[in-house]
């Protein structure tokens, strides 16, 4: 009702989400697909449909396409990365030990699906951020046709700095939030901070934070940056 016609496009893109999600991703899977591969494919497959749906094909839209694709590759390279220094096994909740015994003769990438679930776990926050910056750089555009490259990208810049401290706090929180039951537990029977933080629940939980949170941070920059030299080539013509 507020969105009016933006409002039912953004139904029908969450929609075409859970659409791709159960009926693309999870059969690719459990298919003995590569997950981290699969997972970037989709990503930018919906953050493609998500922004062109709403708001159609055009110079703001393609920024926010370019930049949060870069920002999603990047919380998906940092996530490997880290994973592999901090040697995740990918088998830190029960969830992911009960895989090993289903009945199909299927092999999991164990540390694959962590870093799948990461991925997909950063996107709609990168998402938010790329499309937020992109949007008002195209406002600032409108507002003053003449400004010059360099401060569209400023104006990009600075009102990425407001979003990205709010909208790092929200994926920390989020994956904090995640784990409460088990840090309480943790916290109650006095285990040293070492310890906890080795465990590999609470090991990939943090991953999971950094990897998304500098992916995010990083999408400002990307889209601000794609932004300014999209409108540069408009200005030419």
């Amino acid at each position: 009702m507020i969105g009016e016609l933006k409002g039912i496009k953004a139904i029908v893109t969450l929609g075409l989400t859970a659409v791709i999600i159960t009926k693309i991703f999870f059969p690719l899977i459990l298919a003995g697909n590569d997950p981290i591969i699969v997972s970037i494919l989709l990503c930018i497959c919906i953050i493609i449909v998500t922004l062109f749906i709403i708001g159609g094909i055009n110079r703001k839209n393609i920024s926010a396409i370019i930049g949060t694709t870069g920002g999603v590759l990047l919380a998906g390279a940092l996530a490997l990365t880290f994973g592999l220094m901090t040697r995740l096994t990918g088998l830190g909740n029960q969830e992911a030990q009960m895989l090993q015994f289903i009945p199909q003769e299927i092999s999991f990438n164990f540390q694959g699906l962590l870093f799948a679930g990461i991925i997909i776990g950063a996107l709609g926050a990168v998402m938010d951020v790329g499309i937020s910056i992109a949007s008002a750089i195209n406002e600032v555009k409108v507002a003053t046709p003449g400004i010059k490259t360099k401060g569209l990208i400023k104006a990009g810049m600075n009102v990425g700095r407001d979003i990205m401290g709010t909208m790092s706090n929200t994926l920390i929180l989020a994956y904090t939030g995640g784990s409460i039951h088990l840090i309480i537990l943790f916290m109650f029977y006095e285990i040293p901070i070492v310890e906890i933080i080795n465990q590999d629940l609470i090991a990939s939980e943090i991953v999971r934070a950094l990897a998304g949170s500098i992916g995010l941070v990083f999408t400002v920059p990307f889209t601000a940056i794609t932004a300014g030299l999209i409108y540069k080539k408009e200005n030419k013509k």
